[in-house]
Formats: C-alpha cells, sequence, structure tokens
C-alpha cells in the first residue's frame, strides 16, 4: 500500500474498538457508520424519554381520574343513602297520615329514634311499628279538641280602670319596685287605648 492510500484508510478509520473482549481482537469501525449509530442512538434515546413522558403523563392522569372517579362513587353513594331515608320518612309520614295523627312532624321524630331510615324497610314492618308507636303514644292521634270555658268576668268600667290606675301609680312611687312600674305603665297603655277606642 501506499502511504497516500494508507493515509486515507487511517482517516476513514477510527481508533481500534474492542468489539468483544472475550476474543481480544480489535475490529476498526469507519467514522461516518460511527456518526450513524450515535446519531440513531441519540434519536432512540430521544424518542424513550419522550415515550417516559407521555407514559407518566398519562399515569398522572389515569391517577386522577381514579380519584374523580372514587369521588363520584361516594358521592353517588350518599346520594343513594339520602334518597333511601327520604323515601322511607315519606313512606312512614304517609302511614302516619292514614292513621290519623295530628302532628305528623313530631310523630315522625319519634318514630325515627324507633326505625333506623338509612336501612331498607319492608312496608309492614312499618306499619307494624307505627302501630306500636300510636299504642305507646295515644296523643299523637287526633281526639276530641279542648274548648276554652266561656268568661265569666264582665268587663270592667272606665271609672274602676282609672281608680285600679290611680292605686298602681301611688304604689309605684311608694315603692320604686320596677315590677310596679311596670305594671302602672301597662295599665296606663290599656286606658289610652281604651280613651282612643
Amino acid at each position: 500500500m501506499t502511504q497516500s492510500a494508507a493515509e486515507n484508510t487511517e482517516s476513514n478509520i477510527t481508533e481500534p474498538a474492542l468489539q468483544a473482549a472475550d476474543e481480544g481482537t480489535a475490529r476498526l469501525i469507519p467514522v461516518s457508520e460511527s456518526i450513524k449509530y450515535r446519531r440513531r442512538a441519540q434519536q432512540a434515546e430521544g424518542r424513550i424519554q419522550s415515550f417516559e413522558q407521555q407514559l407518566k403523563e398519562l399515569q398522572d392522569k389515569l391517577e386522577a381520574s381514579s380519584r374523580n372517579l372514587g369521588l363520584a362513587e361516594a358521592q353517588r353513594d350518599e346520594a343513594s343513602h339520602q334518597l333511601l331515608v327520604a323515601e322511607n320518612r315519606c313512606l312512614a309520614e304517609r302511614m302516619l297520615g292514614g292513621a290519623g295523627v295530628v302532628d305528623i312532624e313530631a310523630a315522625s321524630l319519634l318514630l325515627g329514634k324507633r326505625v333506623d331510615f338509612g336501612q331498607e324497610i319492608e312496608a309492614e314492618s312499618l306499619a307494624r311499628r307505627v302501630e306500636q308507636l300510636l299504642l305507646d303514644k295515644p296523643y299523637l292521634r287526633g281526639g276530641p279538641v279542648a274548648t276554652l270555658p266561656p268568661k265569666t268576668a264582665s268587663a270592667r268600667s272606665p271609672l274602676n280602670g282609672l281608680a285600679q290606675l290611680t292605686r298602681a301609680a301611688d304604689r309605684a312611687v311608694a315603692s320604686g319596685d320596677r315590677r310596679d312600674v311596670a305594671e302602672y305603665l301597662r295599665l296606663r297603655r290599656q286606658a289610652a287605648r281604651s280613651a282612643r277606642a
């Protein structure tokens, strides 16, 4: 080989690289191929990093979606529980109204202490509980309405009112007690109203 051919060969060949350590042989790789391999390796590493970043973003989105799903399921469970309570309470109030209960709200609160409205309740079981409540507390049913007795006192005459006002004023001045003063002021307001009327 000539010297110029040897220089060309040396410029196209990299330093001896150990391809396989066990073989103990050195293999010369051209520089252009080495550059191509390095460029491909860098591109592959860049793609790997890009894919790892995309994977991380997708995992974060998946975790966020999982948390949102958990919250949504908890809200759904709470809403279904509240709906069950409302349905059971409504059924109980209908039964109480049908049984002739006067104050349904009070009876519903008393029944709520005996029955868990948050559980599934059969209509027959609830009806038995309503009957038992009405047996234990019969005052919840409407009974004969008590009437007030007729008035027995007659209306006071204005002179009687004036004399009473004078006595109250004298008592308030003499004692200085707040109750006596308040009584005097009350009687004075009554007298003023009756004078206007």
